[in-house]
């Protein structure tokens, strides 16, 4: 078993806590009578990008020399991954309460944890991976921070209707771009090989 393959098991774990953590959420939220859309797509979002994270992990396995520092600051992302699902989907609400204010008393928090991991995934596959700053890729990676950043600015619930699906939207278009079409689409290497 190499460095890599070792690290992987913790990281592998923390990404599957959140990812159980999101999807009883979502469930609960989908059984309940008074479901906030927003907050499911939210877990939605959360899903893919958790799922996107343990993919794009894979670019880290040309590191050489891994220390405890390094991988510390790798495994705060999965952490802030739980820490969001564990915010927008708490185990221990009691009873049912309205999810909408629930959302809203919870947004900042959510969004600026969420945020967290943009600045922490823009940084890690810069120190670590070798990234530019000017890699094209940051454009999506700036966009959505930006919709996080939006999202603890303002209360206004037409806005918060309308930010899932412009985050998912922008996720799932540069992981279509920059991931899954990459010969002949991508002429710039996103890591690893």
């Amino acid at each position: 078993m190499n460095n890599f393959e070792y690290l992987m098991v913790l990281v592998s774990v923390l990404l599957g806590l959140g990812l159980a953590q999101v999807l009883r959420g979502v469930s609960n939220l989908l059984r309940s009578e008074r479901r906030h859309v927003p907050s499911v797509m939210w877990g939605f979002a959360l899903f893919l990008s958790i799922v996107q994270f343990w993919w794009a992990f894979w670019d880290t396995r040309g590191i050489p020399a891994w220390n405890q520092l390094s991988f510390l600051y790798v495994l705060l992302i999965p952490c802030l991954f739980f820490a969001a699902a564990e915010i927008l989907f708490p185990a221990s609400r009691s009873g049912q309460p309205d999810s909408r204010d629930y959302f809203f008393r919870v947004r900042r928090w959510f969004h600026g944890t969420y945020l967290s991991y943009h600045v922490l995934a823009i940084s890690l596959t810069w120190l670590l991976v070798g990234v530019p700053l000017t890699h094209p890729y940051r454009i999506p990676q700036v966009m959505c921070a930006t919709v996080h950043v939006i999202g603890m600015a303002t209360a206004r619930p037409g806005v918060h209707a309308w930010l899932p699906y412009i985050y998912l939207v922008t996720l799932i278009g540069s992981q279509a771009f920059f991931r899954y079409f990459q010969t002949g689409l991508m002429p710039w290497p996103l890591g690893g090989e």
